[in-house]
Formats: C-alpha cells, sequence, structure tokens
C-alpha cells in the first residue's frame, strides 16, 4: 500500500470508532429518570448525580431544584427550553448524591455547585433555581458572579417566612420513617392550586420521602439562618424572578422584601399558581425564560 494513503485509511477508521460529542441528548422518560443520570466527584469528594439534556456544544443552562426535590423536578420544563445545553443536578443530599452529615446551607451548595462546574469544565451557565436552587443560585452569583451569565430566580426568598418555617418546623422533625409518600403531609408537601401530571408528582414525591434525615434536618436547620440579601449586591448576572401568587411558602411580604434586595431584576407574577408553577404551566414559563435568557 501506498504510504501516502496510510494516514487517510487510519483517520477514516478511527472516525468509524469515535462516538459522535454533537448527539443530542434525549429528555427521560419518567420512568428512565434514573437511568439516566450521569456522576461526577468533585475536587473534595462528595459524588453528585446529574442529567444531561440537549445539545452538548448547545449554551449551558445549569437547572438547581428545591429542597428535597432532584433534578426530576426539570422534567416538565425541560421540554420548553428548546436548544440549549440543559444540566440538571442532585444537590448534596438529594436524589442519588451523597448524603453527607454537613452540611446542608445555601454557602456550601453554591460551593457544590461551584465544584460542580468546574469538574464538567463549564466555565460560565445561565443559571436557573427553583426555592432551595433559587437560593442557592443567588449566592452563587454573587461568591462566584464570573461564572453566571444570566440568573433566573423561580419562587424565590432571601429568607425563609415565619409561617412556612413554623409549618415546617411543627411537621418535619415529626415525621416517622420510612415516610409515607402518599400521606398527609407529603401530599401537603406537593400540593398545587391548578393540575400537576400525576405520573410525574407520585416519582417526586416517593424520591422526596426517600430523602434522608440528615437532608430533611440538615436543610430545615439552615434555612432558618438563612438571610442571603446582605450579599445580593455582588450578583451582576441580569436576573428574572418568577413568582406564582398561590405560593403557600414565600409570600407576597417576602416578595415586595425580594424587590427591594434585587431592584433591578426583572419580575413576573403568575396569577392562580402556586410554588411549583413551571410543573403547572411548563410551557408558559418555558417560554417566559426563554425570552429572557434570549434577550
Amino acid at each position: 500500500m501506498h504510504r501516502q494513503f496510510i494516514p487517510a485509511i487510519a483517520a477514516m477508521f478511527m472516525a468509524a470508532a469515535t462516538p459522535s460529542f454533537a448527539e443530542i441528548a434525549p429528555i427521560p422518560a419518567q420512568k428512565n429518570w434514573v437511568d439516566a443520570k450521569r456522576q461526577v466527584t468533585l475536587n473534595d469528594g462528595l459524588t453528585v448525580s446529574y442529567v444531561e439534556m440537549g445539545p452538548p456544544d448547545g449554551q449551558p443552562i445549569l437547572l438547581l431544584h428545591g429542597y428535597t426535590d432532584n433534578s426530576r423536578s426539570w422534567s416538565l420544563l425541560a421540554p420548553h427550553l428548546d436548544g440549549r445545553r440543559l444540566i440538571a443536578m442532585d444537590l448534596r443530599g438529594h436524589g442519588d448524591s451523597d448524603a453527607p452529615i454537613c452540611c446542608y446551607g445555601i454557602d456550601s451548595l453554591a460551593s457544590d455547585v461551584n465544584a460542580f462546574m468546574e469538574a464538567l469544565g463549564i466555565e460560565q451557565a445561565d443559571v436557573v433555581g427553583h426555592s432551595l436552587g433559587s437560593m442557592t443560585a443567588a449566592t452563587l452569583a454573587a461568591y462566584h458572579p464570573e461564572k453566571v451569565d444570566e440568573l433566573v430566580l423561580i419562587s424565590t426568598s432571601a429568607y425563609l417566612p415565619k409561617e412556612a418555617g413554623d409549618w415546617l418546623w411543627d411537621n418535619v422533625p415529626a415525621l416517622q420513617r420510612p415516610i409515607d409518600p402518599d400521606g398527609e403531609f407529603m401530599m401537603n408537601w406537593y400540593w398545587n392550586p391548578t393540575p400537576v401530571d400525576e405520573g410525574f408528582l407520585k416519582r417526586e414525591r416517593t424520591e422526596s420521602a426517600a430523602a434522608p434525615e440528615v437532608t430533611w434536618m440538615g436543610v430545615l436547620r439552615s434555612l432558618g439562618l438563612t438571610d442571603w440579601s446582605r450579599i445580593a449586591g455582588r450578583i451582576k448576572a441580569p436576573t428574572m424572578i418568577l413568582w406564582g401568587d398561590q405560593d403557600s411558602l414565600f409570600d407576597a411580604t417576602s416578595q415586595d422584601h425580594i424587590k427591594t434586595v434585587l431592584p433591578d431584576a426583572k419580575y413576573g407574577t403568575y396569577a392562580g399558581h402556586g410554588h411549583n408553577m413551571f410543573w403547572e404551566i411548563p410551557q408558559q414559563v418555558g417560554a417566559d425564560i426563554t425570552q429572557f435568557l434570549g434577550q
């Protein structure tokens, strides 16, 4: 064989043997969600699970879920964030990520997210957070402004309102384990003022009920000491805040406060919808997020 043909033939074989890294990762079906999770170990030894969807070369959106939820929380919204690389984490203690004894404050969670981005080689991303995830996202944006391009805070507050905190303290420490995913507390915990797909909610309740006690109590104890308004001035990313006016955890007073904390943020209210409005009306919320991130 002539020498000049050898490199060309070798390149052909290599191309055939190498997988295409441009292949779009599909959004897993609900029944396949757990099997679609990948894992990465952070620089401190914590192993974190996540689901990646969309084109791997797309602009990344990092998705951070709420208290006792996991990456599945984004499964209804993901189809409406088309064309973007979506990376949905399981925060520490949630889903299939490690659940260490300590620590569950939003500073520790934000540190995990920063290390997660480093582990995946993500220099900068748009970050979308819900509830606890929104507090974590805001903290990340304040501590590491170079990492956050644009910021979306869904059902957020700078602090845990007293009424919500009292309800949680009256119920969470008293939960009997194993927690019944269809018991009164869990049904209230996942209450929504308008219908949400029950197949999705059943899996959410089951996985949330299985979260270890260290997660339930670790987050609750930390939230009682949380007020990230003191670092909000360090947030440089353009920010959008979304809230449902039937939110049973973060009340209207907390929203008046957040408007003073982030006065330049774009603010949107969904009348008749609750804390999980992105489950109730994912198409509308997805369109609003997409429009904001595309500006």
